[in-house]
């Protein structure tokens, strides 16, 4: 390679760079930006050479690595341990749900392939940290504790984001690969997976410890930099991103007592290959054909915006957050992050996305980065707006859930240790069955097609045939985690008001709960079950699915029939002054034969209840 063309290359690059960014920070926009601006205006306006392109390339890979090293360093697992729990909440109901309804959204109304869509739902689940951080920097919209949740959201997402590319990259490479060899790409990355969590994340700090007490600060940056190169290159053997690898490094460097110095002594560098980068993300982009997406790009970034914010939001509420501070950091992260470029690029090199799609996602992510300032600046003015505007009978609808919910949360915070306890078990595990049950759709829609044709060849029978054998594996599969989230919430009504309602204090909201209590189980879990395949792309027609859900429910009322006979001979159980719990007969005489036991034991014994847990303790 000449190196005056490589001088003159770099040179060009960097200096355009640093000028856009000076520019665009002049009106209070993010150097990211000046970065992909910079790209943009190389690719339009300036005759490229073969080997300027090839440094592009090469130091854009060095960028995408030293980048996500440094984002593996932010992330300390006992930290995160410790402090994280909220924020892992708040991430396990926006992720697994942005990707699903990303991949609705985009099957249905964009008319994307399977494919497609995970990648759009993917794209759309995360957030920028380094432009967030920016923002919050500016505006002082959240005081310190919120931040300091936010920005581990952040870091949680990033880890989700990094789970979903390992997930898309084989499924983005199995279209040029056999079968056989799929299935070897595979296992080899489930056991680069494991090998490094499980035995990097412990011996790799011990390594760093002692290297930082017998070595130079100097030598143990270069060892932890060549690690997160060499961590690469096993990521790209095994069949993943390089990405991956450096990102997975720095999880492991993340916990050893010299990771900050670490970070603060590669910064410069960062920013470096940072910039070369993104400038090779904006290198993609043709002017005309940005031009001719602006729809697109509108379409998408509003799709982003809707989602990130309202699933946010959500899990701040469920997380029982002040809705005005859920939604103030929920705009707060209405920004495409880095893996928005990363997994668009992959998706690009993989031809599973064309260059007009590819365009529209980073002149979404720009257009994100533009508006953010404006909208987290106005975001408290933006939600009283809203509480004011709202229209009375939703706004009371609201009201009444949100009542429920404050209840609940503040009866078990009244409660024994044990109870809460419960209580936050409870309400983990049904976080966990809605990503299983996300995982188990978004498996389904890529391996649908897989499965069929394999039937086919096999075993005979036409398409539709196995369309409808699917769609019923589909639902049996589904239908578990769809009880268990059932009987889970059903366990938090009793924890919270001990399965009764006070007639007093009644609301719509306490009328459906004690109906949903009353409810049948496994016919209530076969209606959300046949619900969510509706929902989700498949081959097969409304009609297809109806008479499925009819044969099923024929099915469960035969097989349930001994639990709708004791349902129709229902007893009360009276619990105190206008307090009552539906219960049936054997039930209700083994409560009755529990209280006269306890009654004997207090005549005898003189022992005292709790009212709080109902555990016996002698006067």
């Amino acid at each position: 390679m000449d190196e005056i063309i490589l001088l003159t290359s770099l040179a060009t690059f960097l200096l355009l760079a640093a000028v856009c960014s000076i520019i665009f920070n002049k009106i209070k926009l993010p150097p990211l930006i000046g970065y992909l601006m910079a790209g943009i205006i190389l690719s339009n306006l300036w005759s490229i050479t073969e080997i300027g392109e090839e440094v592009v390339e090469i130091l854009s890979n060095m960028g995408l690595i030293i980048l996500m090293f440094c984002l593996g360093l932010e992330i300390n697992m006992k930290k995160i341990r410790k402090q994280g729990l909220f924020a892992m909440e708040v991430a396990l109901v926006q992720l697994p749900v942005t990707m699903l309804l990303g991949i609705v959204i985009g099957s249905f109304v964009l008319g994307l392939t399977s494919l497609q869509s995970m990648v759009i739902g993917a794209i759309m689940s995360g957030s920028s940290t380094a432009v967030v951080l920016a923002v919050m920097s500016t505006h002082n919209l959240l005081d310190s504790d919120h931040k300091a949740t936010l920005i581990l959201v952040l870091i949680m997402e990033d880890i989700g984001q990094v789970i979903l590319l390992s997930v898309l990259t084989p499924m983005m490479a199995g279209s040029s690969m056999d079968p056989g060899g799929l299935a070897a790409m595979i296992v080899s990355i489930v056991v680069f997976m494991l090998v490094s969590i499980f035995a990097g994340l412990r011996l790799m700090p011990r390594v760093i410890n002692w290297l930082s007490d017998n070595v130079s600060s100097e030598v143990l940056t270069i060892f932890a930099v060549g690690m997160a190169f060499g961590m690469a290159l096993l990521a790209n053997f095994a069949g993943l991103s390089v990405a991956i690898g450096a990102f997975l490094m720095g999880m492991m460097i993340a916990s050893s007592r010299k990771s900050r110095e670490i970070t603060h002594d590669i910064e410069p560098m960062k920013n470096i290959f940072m910039a070369m980068f993104f400038i090779s993300v904006g290198m993609e982009i043709q002017i005309e054909t940005l031009i001719d997406n602006i729809g697109m790009i509108v379409v998408i970034y509003g799709m982003f915006a809707t989602l990130i914010i309202s699933t946010v939001f959500l899990g701040y509420w469920m997380g029982n957050e002040n809705p005005r501070t859920g939604f103030i950091s929920a705009i707060s992260l209405a920004v495409m992050g880095e893996f928005a470029f990363i997994i668009a690029k992959q998706a690009l090199d993989y031809n599973v996305i064309d260059v007009s799609f590819y365009t529209s996602v980073v002149g979404a992510a720009l257009l994100s980065m533009v508006i953010l300032p404006i909208i987290a600046k106005k975001s408290g003015i933006i939600w009283d707006g809203l509480s004011k505007r709202c229209p009375t009978p939703l706004r009371k609808a609201l009201l009444s859930v949100d009542y429920v919910k404050t209840s609940a949360y503040a009866r078990v915070n009244r409660s024994s240790k044990k109870t809460k306890k419960e209580f936050q078990t409870t309400l983990r595990n049904i976080y966990i069955y809605i990503v299983a049950v996300v995982v188990i759709e978004i498996a389904f829609i890529m391996l649908s097609t897989f499965f069929e044709e394999w039937g086919m060849k096999y075993f005979g029978g036409g398409a539709y045939l196995w369309s409808m054998i699917v769609l019923v594996l589909n639902l049996i599969v589904i239908y578990v985690p769809i009880i268990r989230i059932i009987n889970n919430i059903k366990t938090i009504s009793v924890l919270t008001n001990g399965g009764h309602i006070r007639k007093s204090s009644r609301t719509q909201a306490d009328t459906f709960m004690e109906w949903f209590m009353r409810s049948n189980t496994p016919i209530t879990g076969l209606i959300v079950s046949i619900t969510i395949i509706i929902i989700i792309p498949n081959d097969l027609g409304i009609w297809e699915h109806i008479v499925v859900l009819i044969v099923a429910l024929a099915v469960l009322l035969l097989y349930n029939r001994k639990a709708i006979k004791y349902r129709s001979n229902m007893g009360s159980y009276t619990m105190g002054v206008d307090e009552y719990e539906i219960v049936d007969t054997d039930m209700f005489l083994k409560m009755l034969n529990e209280k006269v036991r306890e009654q004997e034991l207090l005549n005898e014994e003189k022992y005292s209840v709790s009212i709080d847990t109902g555990d016996m303790r002698e006067e």
